[in-house]
């Protein structure tokens, strides 16, 4: 997906997504932009987790750049997830240089955690995202997204 896609996906600003991803290096897409004019392109999983990132800094407060090691780990976990396999499941930070991919039900807690169901993200992406954003996975995406 491109930037315009990436922004209307991840609800973030146009500034905050280019600072980010490109100023401050905090996430970096799946395929970077690489030298002037060239743009750069974002899987489905960079889409999360940038609205989880976006979440996380918007209800919780807190400097973007602490979360970075920990949304590098979810985005790392997010890899080679098949989209429909995690409805019901949620990202789990231990902490912010952490982060599982899990179901509340099966979840081992040392301690306290923060946890951010991934439903709600899954669920805008199966709505609103083309055939193409997805690369083949639309129908698996929207015949379970349309379930929930």
């Amino acid at each position: 997906m491109q930037f315009s896609d990436a922004l209307r996906l991840t609800e973030l600003s146009e500034s905050q997504l280019r600072e980010w991803c490109g100023k401050r290096g905090l996430f970096q897409p799946t395929v970077p932009a690489r030298g002037p004019g060239r743009l750069a392109l974002y899987s489905w999983q960079d889409i999360i987790a940038l609205r989880i990132y976006r979440e996380i800094v918007s209800v919780f407060g807190g400097r973007a750049s602490g979360w970075t090691i920990g949304i590098a780990e979810l985005r790392r976990r997010l890899d080679g997830q098949f989209f429909p396999n995690l409805w019901g499941k949620s990202a789990i930070f231990a902490d912010q240089h952490s982060a599982t991919l899990g179901a509340l039900s099966t979840a081992r807690l040392p301690g306290a955690a923060l946890i951010v169901p991934l439903d709600l993200h899954l669920k805008v992406i199966a709505n609103q995202a083309t055939p193409e954003e997805l690369q083949g996975q639309l129908p698996l995406v929207t015949q379970l997204g349309s379930l929930r």
